[in-house]
């Protein structure tokens, strides 16, 4: 936990440097209000909520499920679950956007479909 939370803390010493994924905004701007979308990351609460602000998605989401929600983290399909019961959603009729090869096996592990954004964003890579 102390390492994760060491790492949390080195990005967000970066996050002026997050830019939004063009398309997935689109689609969140889009669906907002219509239909229940739920960030679900392996990431801390109060980080993604700062991840939120600055690429201007904050209030975007009905809820947020982080590591601090689930006690198995992905490639375990626990935080893609536990979204689907808090929006009341069938999994099998919930659609993910993940960019890692674990939120992708978490994601098929709960019956969701999923886009991989990787196949249409590449981000920017920060040397450390």
């Amino acid at each position: 936990h102390q390492a994760a939370m060491a790492k949390e803390n080195a990005f967000l010493e970066l996050l002026h440097l997050l830019e939004p994924i063009r398309y997935v905004v689109e689609v969140a701007r889009h669906f907002h209000k219509r239909l229940p979308m739920i960030v679900a990351s392996g990431g801390f609460r109060e980080v993604i909520k700062k991840q939120l602000t600055q690429i201007g998605c904050d209030g975007l989401f009905d809820d947020i499920v982080s590591a601090e929600d689930t006690v198995r983290h992905k490639p375990e399909p626990d935080v893609f679950l536990e979204a689907a019961r808090r929006a009341g959603a069938d999994p099998t009729k919930c659609l993910v956007y993940e960019d890692s090869d674990l939120g992708l096996q978490a994601a098929r592990s709960a019956a969701m479909d999923c886009i991989d954004v990787r196949t249409f964003h590449t981000p920017n890579r920060i040397p450390v």
